[in-house]
């Protein structure tokens, strides 16, 4: 509720999160009891700032768009879908301690590529709109709009709405 207050407050704010690395866990929500036939449960998006309305919770893709095997699924706890997209977030290089590069992975790894795309999207619409701020639920709606579908047809409780496609975003 607070971080839906704050963006009402101020509409150009989106929160960006890890949807969690929970998908092998149940949890206690009625979706919790749900498994897929590999024996994945649903529900298990982690943090309640994360099934906020007014978010982003981004789950976390492998190469090849496979959707990580402990990348959290939905739904929400009212049955709302999430997480809202997934974002490259196996594999990747991050920065480590002394100066040095280490592998990151899970959804943690996952969010800062999704909010950077955002990031994008806000530059872009800046360029175009005399420096004016895009509202987060534009930004939001933008990204999800033009997401790569992966999984079942449409949104769905693993990818969401898909991978975020910030070329079609921008475009």
């Amino acid at each position: 509720r607070h971080l839906d207050q704050q963006v009402y407050d101020h509409p150009e704010v989106l929160h960006v999160f890890s949807a969690g690395n929970s998908a092998t866990k149940a949890c206690g929500n009625n979706y919790g009891k749900v498994t897929s036939p590999d024996g994945l449960h649903f529900g298990n998006i982690s943090g309640g700032m994360k099934a906020g309305k007014n978010v982003l919770a981004i789950g976390n893709v492998e190469a090849y768009d496979y959707l990580q095997i402990r990348s959290s699924r939905g739904p929400a706890a009212d049955g709302r879908i999430k997480p809202d997209l997934c974002a490259m977030g196996q594999g990747q290089y991050t920065l480590g301690q002394n100066g040095t590069y280490q592998h990151g992975s899970g959804t943690s790894a996952a969010a800062p590529a999704a909010a950077g795309s955002a990031g994008l999207l806000y530059q872009a619409f800046r360029q175009k709109n005399n420096n004016q701020d895009p509202s987060s639920a534009l930004v939001k709606a933008l990204l999800l709009n033009t997401a790569d579908d992966l999984g079942r047809p449409g949104p769905d409780y693993a990818y969401g709405w898909g991978r975020i496609n910030i070329a079609r975003a921008v475009e």
